[in-house]
Parts: structure tokens; C-alpha cells; sequence
């Protein structure tokens, strides 16, 4: 039995002695470390903003004294609805909805011109509530979900009955 034991610890020594003996681990070069590196000025790219926004109000006659429709105009370096890439958008907001504007008609072949003439009944069904209230238009270039340019904005006011609209 002693002889077992004695042949036990020897083995137990021998493979203590020779774990000692072997190399440890060696250090590498993980896959995503790279001691290179690269150097440049980078800018990032921005949209241009829209300008020239003009807002001009018809009132109908016979006496042009009650609101008719409104006209809106922006020149844009992008087009209206283009298949891909940036492009400009109009909305229309009162104190309890905003909605975007269609019916948008371009010229040029950039910068473009962008118009869109609202009636009363057009502009109702946008911000729901015209009369006696403000509408804000607010023109934006887009691209992508995130990436939007400053924008210029317009005002339209009017009383109760629609008398005394105006725009600034």
C-alpha cells in the first residue's frame, strides 16, 4: 500500500514539475486590433435650406375683403417628390394638427421653384379649424428619416369670419 502511495505523489510531482516546465501562453494580436491607423480632415456634408419663401393671400371679390386662398412659393437646390435622394416638403400646422402639403407644382431644373396655391376648403382639410385661426407653413429639405435642414416658415392669420387674412 505504501508502495502505491509513494508511486502516487511521484506521479502527482512528475506532472506538477513538468506544467512548471512548459511555455506559458503566448500573447497575440486580436483580429480587431491593428496598430495602423489613418489621417485626414473629414466634413461632414450638410443640406442646403430652402429660400426666397413667399406667402401671398387672394381674398374674393366682390368686395376682397374675405379670405380666398393663399399661395405659397420657396425656391430649393431638390426637387418636390424626386424617386430617391434629398427633397423639399411643405406642411401646414394649426394649434391642433399638422399635415403635409400636396399639390406642390415645380419649375426649373435646379435650383427649383416650388408653388402650391390653397384654398379655403383645402386648407380646412388640413389643419381643420381656418377661421379665426393661424396657420403656420413650414418648409423643410429632407433626406432619409433624420437628416433635415433648417427650415423658413410663414403665417397665415385671420379673423373669425376669414376678414383681414394675412401672411408674414
Amino acid at each position: 500500500m505504501r508502495r502505491r502511495r509513494l508511486i502516487a505523489a511521484l506521479a502527482v510531482l512528475a506532472v506538477l514539475i513538468g506544467c512548471n516546465a512548459a511555455p506559458g501562453v503566448q500573447r497575440t494580436d486580436a483580429a480587431w486590433a491593428d496598430s495602423e491607423f489613418g489621417a485626414g480632415t473629414f466634413t461632414a456634408s450638410t443640406l442646403s435650406s430652402p429660400t426666397n419663401m413667399t406667402c401671398t393671400v387672394a381674398n374674393a371679390p366682390p368686395l376682397f375683403l374675405t379670405f380666398q386662398s393663399v399661395t405659397i412659393t420657396w425656391v430649393s437646390a431638390y426637387a418636390w417628390a424626386p424617386a430617391s435622394g434629398p427633397k423639399s416638403t411643405l406642411t401646414a400646422s394649426s394649434s391642433t394638427k399638422t399635415s403635409t402639403v400636396a399639390g406642390v407644382t415645380t419649375t426649373g431644373t435646379g435650383p427649383y421653384t416650388h408653388s402650391v396655391t390653397l384654398t379655403q376648403a383645402l386648407l380646412e382639410s388640413l389643419v381643420t379649424n381656418l377661421l379665426g385661426s393661424t396657420t403656420t407653413f413650414k418648409v423643410t429639405n429632407v433626406a432619409g428619416t433624420n437628416w433635415v435642414s433648417s427650415s423658413q416658415t410663414k403665417t397665415l392669420t385671420m379673423t373669425l369670419a376669414g376678414l383681414g387674412a394675412a401672411c408674414s
